[in-house]
């Protein structure tokens, strides 16, 4: 992208970034309410604003035409799951509950092969849905979108590590340190299973031991 649209794109930024910083923080306590509401554990949510110089990096990339409307993660949300299987639950809940543009969405899972391991989280681009935008405390938020973000916590220590690692490297790790990451990554996902199924084997045993009692 050219100096001139990308000068042009951070100044839009720096008027409206507050607009963004609020509406992270609107759907930060949307989601928490969403999650108390359901009874679902987790272990964190976190919420940040692109910064400045994030953005402005960011627009510099030549794949963006318009960074305003292609840059989707100005606000984001991550949470982290204590178990797999919650991230799907969580899934469900943000699909009922956001408009989601599904287009640029993805599950990292389906994009491994079979015989794949690697990074696997839920990314969602979304939008306050009506509900949300026809109360006058959200109308200013209408035609702004966010990425929301869903992992496990062991996908997440992977991720961070192996993310971090590549990162200092620019992605250029040996293909034996690579190995062992992806090899590790199958280890998490079949230890991410086994945590599943053995919260599922304790309710099941809780539900017993009170019908005992």
């Amino acid at each position: 992208m050219d100096t001139k649209n990308v000068k042009k794109a951070v100044d839009w930024y720096k008027k409206n970034r507050k607009n963004y910083k609020e509406l992270t923080e609107k759907t930060a306590s949307i989601i928490r309410k969403i999650l108390k509401d359901n009874d679902i554990l987790y272990q964190s949510l976190e919420s940040r604003t692109k910064d400045i110089k994030s953005f402005e990096r960011k627009a510099r990339r030549d794949k963006y035409v318009d960074p305003q409307n292609e840059i989707t993660d100005l606000a984001g949300i991550r949470i982290i799951t204590l178990f797999e299987k919650d991230v799907y639950n969580i899934s469900d809940l943000i699909k009922e509950n956001f408009e989601i543009d599904y287009i640029n969405s993805e599950d990292k899972s389906d994009l491994l092969d079979a015989d794949r391991m690697g990074y696997k989280s839920v990314h969602y681009v979304a939008a306050l849905s009506e509900k949300h935008l026809n109360i006058e405390k959200y109308s200013r938020f209408s035609g702004m979108v966010f990425e929301i973000q869903l992992r496990s916590i062991l996908q997440h220590a992977w991720a961070e590590i192996e993310h971090d690692r590549n990162y200092k490297l620019q992605g250029n790790l040996p293909r034996h340190l690579q190995r062992r990451f992806y090899s590790l990554a199958g280890m998490l996902e079949i230890a991410d299973r086994e945590f599943n199924s053995l919260a599922e084997e304790v309710e099941k045993y809780k539900k017993v031991f009170r019908a005992e009692k």
